[in-house]
């Protein structure tokens, strides 16, 4: 039975191209992960869709007309390089991403502009991951998290979240 927060019955501007380059699709309201991530991963939640932005204020202030009521700080996300707020009351999540580094979301929004660019998918922490799906760890507005690694470092992105955190999450990969 699916829960209710892995329904999708509201869209935002660009979320069915986010969903279209990432290859998920939508069916009787539950997101379908496409097959690289793993027919065996259990149960999937999209639990937040990430909205890249220049200017969090400004981005912020536009999603409160459109969707969302307020936005609350959240951690930053150190995989994608962005200070974040997060929305509150809407299923999925908005998180508004800001670049704080020269990191994967100043080049997604170098590349793609402003706009939906990340999923943040939660997958049961003991289900099983396809040896060909290559993941970072870190930390982000949802705790612990895994970016998968594509083709593309400008994204768009899926970001697994849940699960244990690693010792070191933040670490840069030549860093012990």
């Amino acid at each position: 039975m699916a829960h209710a927060r892995s329904r999708i019955d509201w869209t935002i501007p660009g979320f069915r191209a986010l969903l279209d380059a990432l290859g998920v699709s939508i069916v009787d309201g539950a997101p379908k992960v496409p097959v690289h991530l793993g027919s065996d991963a259990g149960r999937v939640e999209l639990v937040a869709v990430g909205w890249a932005t220049v200017e969090l204020d400004r981005a912020e202030a536009d999603l409160r007309v459109d969707l969302v009521t307020a936005f609350e700080p959240a951690s930053r996300d150190a995989l994608l390089g962005a200070s974040v707020r997060r929305s509150k009351g809407t299923e999925p999540e908005v998180l508004l991403l800001e670049p704080d580094t020269e990191g994967r979301l100043a080049g997604a929004l170098a590349r793609h502009g402003e706009g939906p660019i990340a999923l943040y998918l939660r997958v049961e922490a003991h289900a099983p991951r396809p040896a060909d799906v290559v993941t970072r760890p870190g930390t982000g507005p949802l705790g612990p998290e895994r970016l998968v690694l594509g083709d593309s470092p400008w994204g768009p992105f899926v970001l697994l979240v849940g699960g244990s955190s690693p010792d070191n999450p933040d670490r840069v990969p030549s860093e012990p």
